[in-house]
């Protein structure tokens, strides 16, 4: 998706680290799960035209900050249609999935009546009738064309379909068939089951689409989400003069800078950078606390024979679920400082008799580990990772959502073990904590 005059995007990888992408897929097999189109998030995306070769994939998966991807699916005027999508399939789509990727699933058809093509293009686009009547029409088929690629895809229900109308100068007449068009479609999507989103400069249909939210007009069905496309380099989804706060809160895309090289890993592509904040955003859910206590605290004691409270029964609770404990109260005794022993044997280290920061360091991390963690990621993993951190030395508020805090600390944490300075976590790191390695 590009603005006038913008060149189009071509594909290069190079120096992928291939080494550490094996040893850490490896020890981390991915699960089954449905393709996200996008679902709820609150982080980075990038798009590029050709979609990127499995390893690259994997390679930007742990090192780079984005968890979302801009794919091509369907529309006939693509410039990088299925003739020139030598990775994009349905398995591909699968196998990132599992990986934990989400998905911008882009419709390229026909553009605003007043779209100028470029005459230089390989793939000169088609427009809109300029009949109101005629562009529904169109709408609507074209609406039939992004469900079935949805479906061919693997993307369920609900799913976001987004409509891109390249920039246009914007007149009156131009601007009502425009709007004619995007209502047809997102009331066709609507009809069958997916949601629609609509990508556009912002100076042209995302600013006409919002105007027509504000003016109220009559009979006009608004797309699901906006991705505005405005280059003013700032990762954030304010729609500065082009799209009003009060519209579509939560549900809005910034394509914020355009066709920039970026490398993660050794790996490097021409890019868009995007920040998305869709669905319900990245919203942590209520942290559990099994045993009836919490897990979570501003800091880790050590503990030892006679400690009583709160830290000593969520300290029996991690180890009753190591098998080396059978009950839990607040009173840490004789009992409680063999099993303490016992799994600081596991780790390889001495006895101790007490818990100190190394033991609750590994005692928290214990568990079933995700491909990876990033900006963004919430849920029972993060909660688990944060806690970790906090034992482990880290300054960290416990959210159970990656955010710009979670990011520091990990880099943190990194450093301290020698590990490269990526924003991620995966196995290594893990690995670090789940073996007692603190700060």
């Amino acid at each position: 998706m590009r603005l006038p005059s913008r060149p189009a995007l071509h594909l290069s990888v190079v120096g992928l680290a291939t080494g550490l992408l094996a040893s850490v897929l490896l020890a981390t097999p991915a699960s089954a799960a449905s393709p996200q189109a996008p679902g709820g998030f609150t982080g980075h995306g990038f798009d590029t035209c050709v979609a990127p070769d499995q390893a690259t994939m994997d390679t930007w998966n742990l090192t780079s900050p984005f968890s979302a991807v801009g794919i091509y699916i369907s529309g006939d005027s693509r410039f990088c249609g299925d003739a020139a999508q030598p990775n994009l399939s349905p398995a591909w789509v699968a196998q990132n999935a599992r990986n934990g990727w989400r998905f911008l699933p882009i419709h390229v058809g026909r553009q605003a009546p007043c779209f100028v093509n470029n005459p230089a293009s390989k793939v000169p686009k088609s427009v809109m009738s300029r009949s109101a009547r005629t562009a529904r029409q169109e709408a609507r088929s074209e609406a039939d064309q992004a469900v079935a690629a949805l479906k061919r895809y693997g993307f369920g229900k609900h799913s976001v379909s987004y409509l891109d109308i390249e920039y246009y100068t914007r007149t009156a007449s131009c601007d009502r068939i425009v709007l004619e068009f995007v209502d047809a479609w997102t009331e066709r999507l609507h009809q069958k089951g997916y949601k629609s989103g609509l990508y556009g400069s912002g100076s042209a249909a995302i600013q006409a689409v919002d105007e027509a939210r504000r003016t109220k007009r009559r009979g006009f069905t608004e797309p699901d989400q906006m991705w505005l496309a405005w280059g003013n380099g700032k990762a954030n989804t304010n729609g500065g003069p082009y799209l009003s706060r009060q519209g579509w809160k939560r549900q809005r895309l910034h394509q914020y800078e355009l066709d920039v090289r970026v490398s993660h890993g050794g790996a490097s592509l021409l890019i868009d950078r995007n920040f998305l904040d869709v669905g319900k955003g990245s919203k942590a859910g209520k942290e559990s606390t099994p045993c009836g206590t919490t897990q979570t605290f501003t800091r880790y004691s050590t503990l030892k024979v006679g400690s009583k409270g709160k830290q000593v029964k969520a300290l029996e609770c991690l180890l009753r679920r190591q098998g080396v404990l059978s009950s839990v109260d607040q009173h840490f005794g004789i009992g409680t400082a063999r099993a303490v022993d016992a799994f600081r044997a596991r780790l390889g280290l001495a006895p101790a008799g007490n818990a100190n920061r190394v033991t609750w360091t590994a005692l928290l991390s214990q568990g079933r580990n995700p491909v990876v963690l990033k900006q963004g990621s919430v849920g029972p993993s993060v909660y688990r990772l944060q806690r970790s951190l906090v034992a482990a030395g880290a300054s960290l508020k416990v959210t159970g959502v990656y955010d710009g805090g979670t990011i520091r600390a990990v880099r943190a944490y990194r450093a301290a073990r020698g590990l490269p300075q990526y924003p991620t976590v995966e196995a290594s790191v893990w690995a670090e904590l789940q073996r007692g390695q603190i700060i």
